[in-house]
């Protein structure tokens, strides 16, 4: 079914509601108060059928104090309804009222002069003349125009003409992916509970969808659901519509809240946006300025950091976060109105990019980048900004945000230039391309400046700059494709060779520090080694396995043994203890005939190989062979 949300704007006194009631038959005020004092004070509804579908009107205040209240009701509107008094032209209010539909983004909609019966013939085409003169610079400039009067009928079918036009041909607006409805009403109907209404954004609803209540989070269950006083199994995006909420208490429902599908939407008290500030802007906006902000259902004071600091003037564009006090909910792409808090005053329009963004310094250049291409809409240009912001990867729930797509359709848009390192995590394959670059350079560099260093340690070789999965995932790589060698959380070229850098003098000496430990057998006090001098050459011997560096965990200590030692302590524990025979910890100490400093981590050693196998504070020996540990591939 075609709808089409009207909101129906006008100053005081124009005749907006009783042009309403000659429309659709139903009075919007409804409260004594607007029927005693004569003028809407809340916004009021109604609908009526065309062979084109059907049109909710919007009855919005038109009273100067009013005007949260009339951006609540263009909430989700797709056209306007403007009324003038054809006997007091076009007021102050109602040029303001429009400005604020504009910056909202609706630009069509219909002009009804009012209360035409009062005036003579041939003031009513001076009238006529007059009124599109006033509108030349407003989204309304080229509407089409009515002489109507609620009191006498004259101009009414006319008038439904031209709606039934607007309904066939309904203006696009942003809208989110999901059922999105802002509340602008919640009451409690007896033996039914808590009921809210709105105009629907986005998605369908319907009873059995899973729905949460933001900014709480709160999730909640349909009793029924309404549009239009009929009781419906589903609502349509862009009808408006009552939902009877389960669970829920009056009390639970704060002023702008959203009833929502989808976990994806989300409170947050920062949300990045696009300002334009009209031509006719007198004073700039400044950063860390104070602004009311107005969008969806919520009003809220927030705090302006323009980026790149300074101030915005007229006929300006920049980007900015807006940072309230408290979460807010919003989706990507939608409009908000920014009022000064004194005087007040419309100021400009703001369009969301990222409705749960994290709060940046004024000058991130990478944030401008990521929303300078949100702006512009391309995934392949937001999803390659993020990865920048993002030290070479972004998360693909980043990506739908923004570019207000499906999850599920982010591999498509993305194609061939992206790969998913994870489930959620894509880097561009030009940027794994690059990360790869800087790590063969990064390790040439290395080798070059310590030949006779068998490995290089990651935090050295891999920059912070570079996301950890992306570096693990160019590590995969390098080592599949024969180009890196990693142990220990080292690395190194595969075609690295330390021992073809070594010089006569560094060979005979780590013949002689080999030696030294081979003789030392498991006496681990005997240290043959320069710790400055022959740190170098001590670890191409472990990198070989001739000697092996033991962990005592205990003691926080290293044990550096010979290989071959090793291998007689296990032949020495076969010997005393053969299998399945089990022994103690004390027991294999003294068949050593060592100290407890040496034999834990020497039997620790033994038990990660399956030389020995513990049970509590036992072990045995196995029918494996100690062999020195081989250097991860």
């Amino acid at each position: 079914m075609n709808t089409c949300c009207i909101v129906v704007i006008g100053h005081v006194d124009h005749g907006k509601t009783a042009l309403v009631k000659a429309l659709t038959g139903v009075e919007t005020d409804r409260l004594a108060e607007e029927k005693a004092r004569g003028l809407s004070i809340k916004t009021g509804f109604a609908h009526h059928s065309y062979p084109t579908g059907v049109a909710d009107f919007v009855d919005a205040p038109g009273h100067e104090d009013f005007i949260q209240a009339m951006i609540t009701g263009a909430t989700g509107a797709r056209a306007v309804l403007m009324v003038i008094s054809a006997v007091e032209g076009i007021a102050a209010q109602t040029l303001e009222h429009l400005k604020i539909a504009g910056l909202l983004g609706i630009n069509k909609g219909v002009i009804a002069v009012t209360k035409s019966d009062l005036l003579a013939p041939d003031e009513q085409a001076a009238r006529l003349a007059n009124i599109p003169q006033a509108l030349v610079r407003t989204p309304l400039a080229d509407a089409p125009l009515v002489m109507c009067s609620a009191h006498s009928g004259a101009g009414i079918d006319g008038l439904h003409t031209q709606i039934a036009a607007l309904l066939s041909d309904p203006p696009k607006v942003a809208a989110p992916l999901h059922g999105f409805l802002p509340v602008d009403r919640v009451f409690t109907l007896e033996g039914r509970g808590t009921v809210v209404t709105g105009t629907l954004l986005g998605g369908d609803l319907a009873l059995g969808d899973a729905l949460f209540l933001q900014p709480t989070g709160q999730p909640v269950t349909l009793r029924s659901l309404q549009s239009r006083g009929e009781t419906r199994a589903d609502i349509q995006a862009g009808e408006r519509m009552a939902a009877n909420l389960r669970g829920v208490a009056v009390a639970d429902v704060p002023k702008g809240a959203v009833l929502c599908r989808g976990e994806e939407i989300k409170p947050s008290s920062h949300i990045d946006v696009v300002i334009d500030l009209p031509s006719d802007t007198a004073r700039p906006l400044k950063h860390m300025q104070d602004l009311r902000v107005f969008f969806g259902t919520t009003s809220a004071v927030a705090s302006l950091r323009l980026f790149g600091g300074g101030q915005l003037g007229a006929s300006q564009t920049g980007f900015a976060q807006l940072r309230f006090k408290t979460p807010v909910v919003g989706f990507a792409g939608q409009h908000a109105i920014l009022r000064r808090l004194s005087p007040a005053e419309t100021v400009a329009s703001a369009v969301f990019l990222d409705p749960q963004a994290t709060p940046v310094k004024s000058r991130d250049s990478a944030r401008i980048d990521v929303l300078q291409a949100t702006r512009k809409g391309h995934v392949k240009d937001i999803a390659k900004a993020l990865s920048v912001a993002g030290k070479g990867i972004c998360d693909a729930k980043d990506i739908a945000r923004l570019a207000r797509l499906p999850r599920d359709a982010i591999a498509r848009e993305l194609g061939s230039g992206f790969t998913f390192l994870t489930d959620t995590e894509i880097a561009p394959v030009d940027g794994i391309a690059a990360a790869e670059t800087q790590i063969q350079s990064a390790l040439a560099a290395y080798h070059a400046q310590f030949p006779v260093r068998p490995f290089a340690p990651r935090n050295v070789i891999i920059p912070a700059a570079m996301a950890p999965v992306l570096s693990q995932h160019v590590q995969a790589i390098m080592r599949a494709d024969g180009q890196l060698r990693t142990k220990n959380g080292m690395l190194a070229a595969f075609d690295h060779d330390p021992l073809a850098r070594l010089d006569q003098d560094q060979r005979a000496r780590m013949t002689e520090i080999e030696t030294h430990f081979h003789d030392a057998g498991l006496d681990a006090t005997r240290t043959p080694v320069d710790e400055n001098a022959d740190a170098d050459l001590l670890a191409l011997l472990i990198d070989a396995g001739a000697v092996l560096a033991l962990q005592n965990v205990a003691l926080n200590q290293t044990l550096l043994l010979h290989a071959d030692t090793l291998t007689a302590a296990a032949e020495t524990l076969n010997r005393n203890f053969p299998a399945p025979q089990e022994f103690t910890t004390s027991a294999a100490r003294r068949a050593l005939e060592t100290s407890r400093r040496v034999i834990v981590p020497v039997l620790e050693h033994f038990d990660s190989l399956g030389i020995t196998a513990r049970t509590g504070n036992s072990r045995r020996m196995t029918a494996n062979e100690v062999s020195p540990p081989a250097a991860q591939g």
